[in-house]
């Protein structure tokens, strides 16, 4: 088994740990019973729990990338083209909001801000996209500004609209995209 094979095998393991069992649960220990391989093998690859924390933030980041370029590609050319992606990705039902990964990681970098990095970097990113192509980098940040709420809401639990409300709620964003 290759050396990167066996890197994102533990990884795998270790988002499935925090998807049943919470982040608490999340070892190293217990990354190397779910991956199978060795607490040498996970060591290898990680030094710490810190270290395999930020490849799962850099799973989450990249699978939200990559859902974000396949709308992206959907979308017609013109105006807003990034921010209407942005909105199609967080209704997206398979989206990073709806992973409980996200939300054991965000409960994981509440303890060490420093984990974050990745997401800071990414996020501005975002954000420069987002300006990239709009008349009214303003409007467009705005949105981009309710998605995280939206993304927020669903890795707490705490989203309180039913399917009809959230594609009133899609479309309305849409709409202001126009």
């Amino acid at each position: 088994m290759g050396r990167s094979t066996t890197r994102e095998k533990i990884v795998d393991a270790a988002m499935e740990i925090v998807r049943t069992q919470g982040a608490a649960r999340l070892t190293l220990d217990e990354a190397a019973r779910v991956a199978g391989v060795s607490k040498g093998g996970v060591l290898y690859h990680f030094k710490c729990k810190d270290d395999l924390i930020r490849a799962m933030v850099s799973r989450l980041i990249e699978q939200n990338e990559s859902l974000c370029q396949r709308y992206y590609h959907l979308e017609p050319e013109g105006p807003y083209r990034w921010a209407r992606t942005i909105v199609r990705a967080a209704f997206d039902p398979q989206g990073a909001g709806n992973d409980p990964a996200g939300a054991a990681i965000l409960a994981a970098t509440a303890l060490n801000p420093n984990l974050l990095e990745p997401i800071r970097g990414q996020f501005f990113m975002w954000n420069e996209r987002l300006r990239s192509d709009s008349p009214d980098p303003d409007r467009a940040l705005l949105i981009g500004m309710a998605m995280d709420g939206l993304f927020l809401d669903r890795v707490t639990g705490m989203l309180q609209y039913d399917a009809a409300q959230l594609n009133r709620l899609q479309a309305s964003s849409l709409a202001l995209l126009t």
